[in-house]
């Protein structure tokens, strides 16, 4: 045998070794290990489930951060604050998975699993890829007021309808007739109004804070479904794909020699 022959098979021997490696760490530890994770994260998403459903859980929850001194920003969402103590010092890999623990909990269907969802969707990636609220031109605070305005005009049917106390009347000066109330929030899921304001500034603040809520949520629901309906698709287009690029043709005697798959009136195919 040549030297340049012996290079060849030596090479040839470490690149199967690592190839079989390779397999065995993706049958056997790697989904092992993905297997673990989802099982974590299914238990994240209950939690986070039960916290968003139920205003007395997010007290005792909160109040549990306070009491281990776990500091959070304050916008740093439910899911994060859960996912960052289950995975503390994960850093960006947080942030993925809060992301997809949010969106699964808006758009899976109420008998699926968080598993199933995320899987269904083609993994936890395909999900942390559903883009964000995006927007062509930066928006002011007044194109937000505008926003909630329009938007919440056509709300014929509030929470609720009173008649107005004292402490909540309309500010004559004000072009819009709008007052602020002050909500107190009981652990039953119940409210009651305690106060209200209706300084023109007060008001304007809060219009443009409805307006950022509103909008980002009508584009992230809007790019949620499109990316569900693409997840959907390329999934579909996949298994079709698949199906036809693996398909024998009927009658065909299949060999295996030499990494190759030879096939009797079909095209030959390279496998590993």
């Amino acid at each position: 045998m040549s030297v340049q022959s012996q290079i060849k098979t030596d090479i040839h021997k470490r690149l199967e070794a690592m190839h079989t490696a390779r397999v065995t760490w993706e049958e056997g530890t790697l989904r092992a290990s993905n297997d673990e994770l989802y099982a974590i994260l299914e238990g994240v998403y209950a939690m986070y489930a039960e916290l968003k459903a139920e205003v007395g859980k997010r007290r005792a929850f909160a109040a549990l951060l306070t009491d281990l001194e776990v500091k959070t920003q304050a916008n740093t969402s439910l899911a994060l604050k859960v996912i960052r103590y289950v995975f503390a010092g994960q850093g960006r890999r947080e942030e993925a998975y809060a992301r997809v623990v949010a969106i699964a909990h808006d758009m899976k269907g109420l008998d699926q699993s968080f598993t199933s969802y995320v899987q269904e969707c083609g993994g936890i990636e395909e999900v942390r890829r559903v883009p964000t609220a995006t927007k062509k031109t930066t928006m002011s605070k007044e194109d937000y007021r505008k926003l909630a305005l329009e938007g919440l005009q056509e709300v014929q049917v509030g929470v609720s309808t009173f008649e107005l106390p004292s402490f909540i009347q309309a500010n004559t000066d004000y072009e819009e007739d709008y007052a602020v109330a002050l909500v107190r929030c009981h652990d039953d899921g119940t409210g009651t109004v305690v106060y209200g304001c209706n300084e023109a500034g007060i008001i304007d603040a809060v219009l443009v804070s409805s307006g950022k809520d509103l909008d980002q949520r009508t584009q992230e629901s809007l790019a949620k479904l499109d990316a569900g309906d693409l997840a959907t698709k390329r999934a579909r287009d996949v298994r079709e794909f698949a199906s036809k690029m693996i398909r024998v043709g009927s009658g065909a005697q299949v060999t295996l020699s030499g990494g190759s798959v030879r096939t009797n009136g079909a095209a030959n195919h390279t496998y590993g």
